[in-house]
């Protein structure tokens, strides 16, 4: 394992957690520091605007939870390729991954692909959920309790995030305290790592 790219990867999503507590300042007390996120450059200009003002601004304030979140639960999945891939070789999807994980991203991709949509990655990984991802790293702890401190720990540090999770990822906003909540576990997910 590459020690100095996880610690490239560490500190990419703390500045992640620390623009998001900008653009919270900056909306509290309606100031521009420069770190509110791009809404009509990049927004489809057809049908966004029909849109209620209330949504657009709940929709510009999710989005910075959203980015940081993407972010974490991407780490993971590639955290999660690199180990595996490191100590098992290419095959470590059909060696080290549970039939139950298995089935599930089988009958995700068997769907979308019914759908006609473009497929959303060649790769199993990739059709995953959050909580799949952490119950990859519990089913193989022997390689991965040299980068986590405790399975426990990691155990409760993702319960939370995949609760806070939710809100995010069905466009639901977030409430204050669980914004903070949000911010505390990611610290938790960082601490838990060794």
């Amino acid at each position: 394992m590459n020690k100095a790219l996880d610690r490239v990867r560490l500190f990419a999503l703390n500045n992640l957690a620390i623009e998001a507590a900008i653009q919270q300042v900056e909306r509290d007390r309606d100031l521009d520091l420069g770190h509110r996120p791009p809404t009509k450059n990049e927004i489809d200009e057809t049908y966004y605007p029909q849109f209620e003002e209330r949504i657009r601004r709940e929709a510009a304030y999710m989005s910075a939870h959203y980015r940081v979140f993407y972010c974490l639960e991407n780490s993971i999945r590639s955290l999660v390729i690199e180990v595996l891939f490191e100590k098992h070789g290419e095959h470590w999807w059909d060696a080290k991954v549970s039939d139950n994980v298995k089935s599930h991203v089988a009958s995700t991709r068997k769907k979308e692909k019914e759908c006609g949509v473009s497929i959303r990655s060649p790769e199993p990984i990739d059709y995953t959920t959050f909580g799949e991802l952490s119950e990859i790293i519990k089913t193989n702890w022997s390689d991965f309790n040299d980068i986590f401190q405790d399975v426990k720990a990691l155990e409760r540090v993702t319960a939370a995030l995949n609760v806070l999770r939710g809100p995010i990822a069905h466009c639901k906003p977030l409430a204050e305290d669980e914004v903070v909540r949000l911010h505390l576990s990611i610290r938790d997910w960082f601490r838990s790592m060794g």
